[in-house]
């Protein structure tokens, strides 16, 4: 019995060993401990209750909430009238609304002639709302190569551009090798990286015009014909405001060619020239073209909406954490109305939902300790507009409001996750702080454990989507930024986004995942240092 008993000391102290030895390392590997209060309500984010919102939102009864028209309008008054259900303060003098100055408008003339030819809108050129009017008469051209000038490659050398159409080709000239004649190397340089670069550069030397070649022109006439041909907003501020500049437009490669043609020479020419010597081919043109653009424009009724709960601490209560969403979407298009249920229908469900469990802490007595802005707001799809009005008319200090956190499209599973939607993309969480990257990832850690995608992550990315919602205009004043995102599908932007493919348990989780990343946020001692040099640059 007695070395039974020796033999079991030994064998339960063995035991007891690893076991500390087994707690040291799943500790270390183990997630960071939840926090009760809000994993309690972080739990009030539900499938059940983001349908509910979103069988509003997304009904046909909201026709498509259309900037400026019915169905927006009527948007804007559900978040309004939920906000206040809520409790939250209308901080716009005690209004929900922040009225958004926009005009809309409408091309009167889109008229593009080559030597008496139309060339067709949207077939053969397209222009984008920014540009207002041109109405020019040359009777020749300038092509100009890439429109690149540098030290070791330079398409301006023999010709002056001065008073000039300028026809110039997207990215850089590269050798059989594959290396390019401007880096030297198989990377691109900041020519390809920044068309702006080319744009001002061509603004320095006074040209008129800017023809850009392009073999994206049949595909943003597919994708987004409504925002290139039909009725396009600004705000009111950019009419009165307007920089002088060439004006830009887009033309396909045949068309191209024909521009090209009265001086017998061929696009792919000029390119296998400039590819085989690494010397410009930049040449006049002998042609007459005739431009006649211009729209009319109207004012518009739009606001955002936005819902304030005031943080806790005396303190830390005048710094702020900005969640936002757009709540419109396309309306009515060829009588087919566009209900946006995943663009952005979802993303608005989520800051309701936030709201709504933020608004049950505070009741409960534990209300964030900084104060939280819910806002959705108008015009995203006109060029984000809303989000611009408001980081250029703030309701708060731009200086007080230390994150934003955007969410646009989270309720379906792209091709990418087919079978797997426990995902989200995230998009410049690191860009401007480290610090709002790790909080980040720690929440998804510890509460939602998702996989946290970051393929638009990368400044190279040429989707741009950095640049494509409202967060960049929170990013651009260096105030740090996460954008959540479940990527394109089949019905993005197009009628068939519909209320019976949103994944509500994808969407609920992804909320949950920016609500404890705003719980986060809103607790902790210190706002997110910023602390990195934005690899995305501001000027698009």
């Amino acid at each position: 019995m007695k070395k039974i008993f020796v033999l079991g000391l030994a064998l339960l102290s063995a035991a007891a060993s690893l076991k500390a030895q087994e707690t040291v390392t799943s500790d270390k590997d183990r997630a960071p401990a939840p926090d009760r209060a809000a994993a309690k309500f972080g739990a009030t984010i539900t499938p059940k209750d983001a349908k509910a919102h979103l069988s509003v939102l997304a009904s046909d009864e909201y026709e498509g909430r259309n900037t400026g028209e019915k169905g927006g309008h009527m948007a804007a008054e559900y978040i309004a009238a939920y906000f206040k259900k809520l409790g939250l303060e209308g901080p716009v003098d005690g209004s929900y609304y922040q009225q958004v100055a926009l005009v809309k408008q409408h091309i009167n003339d889109k008229t593009f002639t080559v030597n008496g030819d139309s060339l067709q809108f949207l077939e053969d050129f397209l222009f984008f709302p920014d540009l207002q009017k041109l109405e020019l008469d040359a009777s020749g051209l300038i092509f100009a190569g890439y429109g690149i000038e540098d030290e070791k490659y330079n398409d301006y050398q023999d010709v002056d551009v001065n008073g000039k159409v300028v026809m110039i080709l997207p990215g850089e000239p590269f050798g059989p090798d594959s290396t390019s004649y401007v880096t030297g190397s198989r990377e691109f340089s900041e020519w390809t990286a920044n068309q702006e670069k080319k744009l001002e550069l061509l603004k320095e030397k006074g040209a008129s015009a800017i023809i850009m070649v392009t073999k994206s022109v049949a595909t943003y006439a597919k994708n987004y014909r409504n925002y290139f041909a039909g009725s396009s907003m600004k705000l009111a501020s950019d009419l009165k405001n307007q920089e002088e500049k060439p004006a830009l437009l887009y033309v396909s490669p045949e068309a191209a060619g024909r521009l090209l043609a009265p001086a017998s020479l061929s696009l792919q020419d000029l390119q296998r020239k400039i590819a085989s010597t690494g010397k410009a081919a930049s040449a006049p043109v002998k042609v007459s073209l005739r431009f006649r653009i211009n729209r009319r424009s109207a004012p518009v009724d739009a606001a955002n909406v936005l819902g304030y709960l005031e943080g806790s601490d005396p303190e830390l209560k005048k710094e702020l954490i900005v969640l936002t969403a757009h709540y419109d979407h396309e309306g009515i298009i060829d009588g087919k109305i566009y209900n946006g249920a995943d663009d952005d229908g979802s993303g608005t469900t989520a800051v309701l939902e936030m709201a709504e469990a933020f608004a049950k802490a505070a009741k409960a007595g534990k209300g964030p300790r900084r104060s939280l802005l819910f806002m959705t707001v108008t015009g995203e799809e006109k060029g984000l507009l809303g989000s611009r009005y408001y980081s250029d008319h703030p309701v708060f200090p731009l200086e007080n409001t230390i994150t934003n956190l955007n969410i646009d499209m989270i309720g379906r599973v792209d091709s990418v996750h087919a079978g797997k939607p426990e995902y989200v993309y995230i998009i410049g969480s690191d860009k401007l702080s480290t610090q709002l990257h790790a909080i980040n990832e720690k929440a998804n850690a510890t509460y939602t454990k998702l996989e946290l995608d970051y393929t638009y992550n990368d400044p190279d990315d040429p989707n741009r989507f950095y640049y494509r919602s409202d967060h960049y205009n929170f990013a651009k004043h260096g105030i740090p930024i996460i954008f959540y995102f479940n990527g394109v599908h089949e019905d993005y932007h197009k009628h068939t986004d519909d209320i019976e493919k949103i994944n509500f348990d994808a969407l609920s989780q992804r909320t949950r995942l920016v609500f404890h990343t705003a719980w986060e946020l809103a607790n902790r001692d210190q706002r997110p240092e910023v602390d990195v040099e934005n690899a995305f640059p501001s000027d698009r």
